[in-house]
């Protein structure tokens, strides 16, 4: 890796460049000194690019000066502009290629992939000398955060540790410079009282000519992974009894549909329903009735692309409730699914119930509205006229059509309460 000026001077390289040129650590002089005449030329033209049209250039490959290269060897470039520096600088990483002649580690460049794709791990390239070589975006983050300075390549990293923490990590940097790969979980004192929790990575990078020329420092933040893991430590004991006890039959399979646990309830319902007893790494399609295994599928492939479902079924006189949840891993990578069954036949029963009494009401107020209200409006029609008649015949045969109107109102009402009374009996109400 080499970091030049808009004038092509160096101002930082790895160890990597400087022992592939032998040159010095203190060598003071331009990109181009490296370069052949004729890519020399090329190249410039290619650098006044990268700096005026904020070009990413990708394999690159040019000819030297002051080497000679092998035939089945080659270096291949990438160059791009640097945006967070105060002046305008050009970053240049280089991959040497080879046969399986020379040295090449494939082990670190997957390791240095990963780094350079990394989204949510706070990655840096440290050089032999502290110096910062290159970053990932969550480590500009997270720097900029806890010390609210910008992450620079070119860096003294020494000045992003936290002094209580900088006799570890000089140990621990020497010690992959060494060629040794560190691991650990450490409690960093920042933020709240409890401190914050990270995964710490240490890996010796080597360059295809088999030098440690620097180290990946990774720092990743399992804070919540660590507070998950307490909690789970200190409530084991009361969410074991929890799944016991619960009324719900739950179960948990993997992506193939194996299963992996099932609660008390689980057992007895299988144990009721299918006639055998659950065993472990059995299919969940086992304890599914035949004429629905479409529908079920259908829901499971919903759930292992990440959405949740739920749905009901109608065994004989029994009503099921599925909920299925697809188990996720902190990179919501799905694992598995976890299914719960309720029985829901008291709730549909209480539903039926609820939905025949509103249908009684809606009848009732019908009655009321259009069965009673007309005898009842030619009653009160009479009583207002009643006095006006003085034939005594026409009299009588008036009040003897009120007196049928009367009984028609009377039928109704002994009516409904027959019915009020027949719902009230059928749901003990």
């Amino acid at each position: 890796m080499v970091v030049f000026d808009v004038d092509m001077t160096l101002i930082h390289f790895n160890d990597a460049f400087r022992n592939l040129f032998k040159i010095e650590q203190n060598f003071e002089g331009r990109f181009s000194d490296f370069l052949s005449e004729e890519s020399e030329k090329e190249f410039s033209e290619i650098f006044q690019s990268i700096l005026e049209e904020d070009k990413h250039l990708t394999n690159l490959n040019v000819r030297y000066k002051s080497i000679s290269l092998p035939e089945d060897m080659s270096i291949v470039w990438e160059f791009y502009k640097v945006k967070n520096t105060e002046k305008s600088s050009v970053i240049g990483l280089g991959i040497l290629f080879a046969s399986k002649n020379h040295i090449v580690l494939p082990e670190n460049i997957f390791k240095l992939d990963v780094l350079l794709t990394s989204t949510n791990e706070a990655s840096i390239i440290i050089s032999r000398e502290n110096r910062v070589e290159y970053f990932s975006a969550q480590a500009y983050k997270e720097v900029k955060l806890f010390f609210g300075k910008e992450l620079k390549v070119g860096d003294d990293f020494d000045q992003y540790i936290l002094p209580e923490l900088r006799t570890l990590f000089y140990e621990k940097f020497n010690e992959a410079l060494n060629d040794k790969e560190i691991f650990y979980e450490i409690n960093i004192p920042v933020g709240s009282e409890e401190g914050l929790w990270y995964f710490i990575k240490f890996i010796p990078v080597k360059s295809s000519l088999g030098t440690i020329s620097s180290v990946m420092y990774s720092a990743r933040n399992i804070n919540d992974i660590k507070k998950y893991e307490a909690e789970l430590n200190q409530q084991k004991f009361y969410l074991k009894s929890m799944y016991e006890s619960t009324d719900t039959a739950i179960a948990i399979f993997d992506r193939e549909l194996k299963m992996l646990y099932a609660n008390k309830k689980a057992f007895e319902m299988t144990a009721k329903k299918f006639g055998k007893k659950i065993r472990y790494g059995d299919s969940a399609i086992d304890y599914i009735y035949s004429d629905i295994h479409d529908t079920f599928k259908k829901q499971i492939d919903t759930v292992l692309k990440g959405d949740s479902t739920i749905f009901e079924i109608r065994d004989g006189d029994e009503y099921w409730r599925f909920k299925i949840f697809p188990i996720q891993d902190e990179n919501n990578t799905i694992l598995g699914i976890s299914i719960h069954i309720s029985d829901i036949t008291a709730i549909k029963l209480y539903e039926n119930k609820i939905i025949e009494q509103v249908q009684f009401l809606k009848r009732l107020a019908w009655s009321q509205s259009h069965e009673l209200r007309g005898p009842l409006s030619t009653i009160l029609a009479i009583c207002d006229h009643i006095h006006e008649i003085s034939d005594e015949e026409l009299k009588d045969y008036i009040l003897s059509k009120m007196k049928n109107y009367a009984e028609q109102m009377d039928q109704i009402i002994k009516s409904t309460v027959i019915s009020i009374n027949q719902l009230s009996d059928k749901y003990s109400i």
